[in-house]
């Protein structure tokens, strides 16, 4: 059963705590001081942060961010071009995110900020600074490093200072003065509970608070309130940066400053939702003085706004406001206009290569040509001139669209042909014609199916999870293409054509390095660094002890395990995994009283990460 804290200030502050049912009924109680990480929403504080410095004068939005990093610096010249205020509306061009050390388990560092100039250093654009709008994490820490240089303030003391104080609230902080034990649970497999989950990288995601301080935030943003911000700061966050079909309507920081149902209704909502391995969503209605907050270990953001939409409802119609949500069913047809046929191709996104066709001309045909899972999605044309999911034999007349309706249509833009959906942006883009030398090509082919593994990330990293595996996928048909890359030479992979929206956030491009004989995957501007599948030996008898390295996590295959079981003796300061053949997580180190006994599953992986000197001893 989940367990719930609920507290409702009618009409002016909505609060809602929820942790969902991933977490078992024999959970740690929940008290009123308990703390959640609130991932991206932590984006509102730094921009609110900034915001600040702009009312008094020291920060112009429209100033490069060098005027005010002087040592940020880019492989990229282009990066002189970027401004604050495109780091607040996702439009820096950026690559992404740096994950690499930003969530650890159990361990507070400041590694992660201080290494940051770094990192970015090395790293190219995908995009103009300007061009178009594409969710980014670093333009935050970035921004989190903008504060520190002109207030002369650590973040987090600026944040006591200038955000918590004048509110009051007094659980919110970040990995410098939270007290972890009172982090809500994280739950893996049922009701296995984590070790704390420390989120590195504070600006873009790593504040901790719980929901009645979050929506106490969020009433900062109250038409009239100006206790955090003058009223000339809030509309310029409230306004809408969508450009055309092809952007997103992020505000400064808020990742949606319209919905269309509170919009007919003259209500104006801002939204922010996060994920990392905690949740949240808050809602502001400025002008009717509501805030909802929705926190959750388990479960994802958007299950958290569904949850904050609806208390706002509720709020709203206390105030006299009734929002309604009519629900437009597609109306479907059955045959699909000849001006379409043109659209058929392959078409691709930074993941993977698909292709289009529309079968006899009665319904579209998304097939997988470069994808490590293969699938197949059916989508038939509307009378509105769009294109919607559905379920069921099209020929024989039962298809039926899948709910929630997912829309899609076709766009062209210089003479680029894109798949868009309405609130998401571009989604994919037609592939031209690309030749690739045979010899390059074939070096690829080589490595079609093979897995590249993560090596780099410390002990305590939180990649371990889920950014473990790579596995690069070729096809006759789409050739001069690996996954959603396009093939350089014959070790290098970049990405042709970078597309608006948040599809094409977070990427990198790819090298392959080959070091002491053995083949590794670079994926620089993630942070990540990955070994070849074939240069991973196997977890047999003979491996009684596994002498650690730093920087270089040791992963072995396990073959045929059957009713097995290993004793490990970890030393501090190291860790270990174990996955089953589809790379779930059957065993951490960092799972909390589950032991040092082991059961290994038939087929899969186990990897032991640490720091030289050290070795994990292993009992059979």
């Amino acid at each position: 059963m989940s367990k719930k804290i609920m507290k409702l200030y009618v009409g002016v502050i909505v609060a809602f705590l929820l942790v969902v049912s991933t977490t078992p009924a024999n959970a740690d109680n929940i008290e009123n001081d308990s703390v959640l990480n609130i991932a991206s929403v932590s984006k509102m504080y730094v921009t609110t942060a900034a915001m600040q410095l702009v009312d008094k004068g020291l920060v112009n939005l429209d100033a490069p961010v060098t005027d005010y990093i002087p040592d940020f610096k880019m492989a990229d010249e282009r990066y002189k071009d970027i401004t604050v205020r495109m780091l607040m509306n996702h439009t820096s061009g950026l690559m992404g995110s740096i994950y690499e050390g930003a969530l650890l388990f159990d361990e507070k560092s400041s590694e992660y900020h201080d290494s940051f100039l770094n990192k970015l250093s090395k790293e190219s654009l995908k995009s103009d600074p300007g061009s178009f709008n594409c969710y980014c994490n670093d333009g935050f820490t970035l921004l989190e490093i903008l504060v520190e240089r002109v207030s002369k303030m650590s973040f987090t003391d600026y944040l006591k200072e200038y955000i918590t104080k004048p509110l009051s609230m007094n659980h919110t902080g970040t990995l410098f003065d939270t007290d972890f034990d009172k982090q809500i649970p994280v739950y893996i497999n049922g009701n296995v509970r984590l070790a704390n989950q420390v989120p590195q990288l504070i600006g873009a995601g790593g504040i901790m608070s719980n929901a009645k301080d979050v929506s106490e935030f969020g009433s900062a943003f109250f038409t009239g309130n100006n206790i955090l911000l003058s009223e000339k700061s809030k509309n310029e966050m409230a306004k809408n940066n969508k450009e055309g079909i092809f952007g997103e309507a992020f505000g400064l920081g808020w990742d949606t400053v319209e919905k269309d149902d509170y919009k007919k209704s003259g209500v104006t909502v801002l939204s922010k939702g996060g994920d990392t391995s905690q949740h949240a969503n808050l809602l502001v209605a400025p002008d009717q003085k509501i805030s909802v907050a929705v926190l959750s270990s388990g479960g994802s953001s958007t299950n958290c706004e569904e949850v904050c939409l609806d208390l706002l409802d509720v709020a709203l119609k206390e105030q006299g406001i009734n929002i309604e949500h009519p629900e437009e069913k597609p109306e479907l047809v059955d045959v699909i206009p000849d001006d379409y046929l043109k659209y058929e191709g392959l078409y691709a996104n930074t993941e993977k290569v698909l292709k289009i066709t529309f079968p006899d001309k009665c319904y579209m045909q998304i097939v997988s040509v470069t994808s490590d899972n293969e699938f197949e999605e059916k989508y038939m044309y509307t009378e509105d001139g769009n294109f919607v999911s559905v379920n069921g034999d099209v020929k024989a007349g039962n298809a039926i669209p899948v709910k929630p309706y997912e829309v899609i249509s076709f766009e062209e833009k210089e003479g680029q042909v894109y798949v868009t959906m309405p609130k998401a942006g571009c989604q994919l883009y037609k592939v031209p014609d690309k030749k690739v030398d045979d010899k390059v090509q074939k070096s690829w082919e080589e490595r079609n199916g093979v897995s590249y593994y993560l090596v780099n990330a410390k002990p305590s990293d939180e990649s371990y999870l889920e950014n473990t595996r790579i596995k690069l996928c070729t096809s006759n048909q789409a050739k001069g293409f690996v996954n959603g890359y396009s093939i350089e030479d014959s070790n290098n992979l970049k990405y042709d054509f970078i597309m608006p929206g948040t599809a094409s956030r977070d990427i990198s491009n790819a090298c392959i390095e080959n070091v002491n004989g053995k083949e590794y995957m670079c994926l620089d501007d993630l942070g990540f660094r990955m070994i070849s599948e074939k240069d991973i030996p196997t977890f047999d008898d003979s491996v009684s002890k596994v002498e650690l390295k730093t920087g270089e996590a040791s992963w072995y295959k396990i073959e045929g395990a059957k009713d097995e079981t290993v004793h490990l003796e970890v030393p501090d300061n190291a860790s270990v995994y174990v996955y089953d053949k589809y790379m779930n997580v059957k065993y951490s180190s960092y799972m909390i009283k589950y032991g040092y006994s082991v059961p290994l599953p038939e087929y899969g992986m186990i990897v032991f990460v640490g720091e030289n000197g050290s070795t994990v001893n292993i009992g059979r």
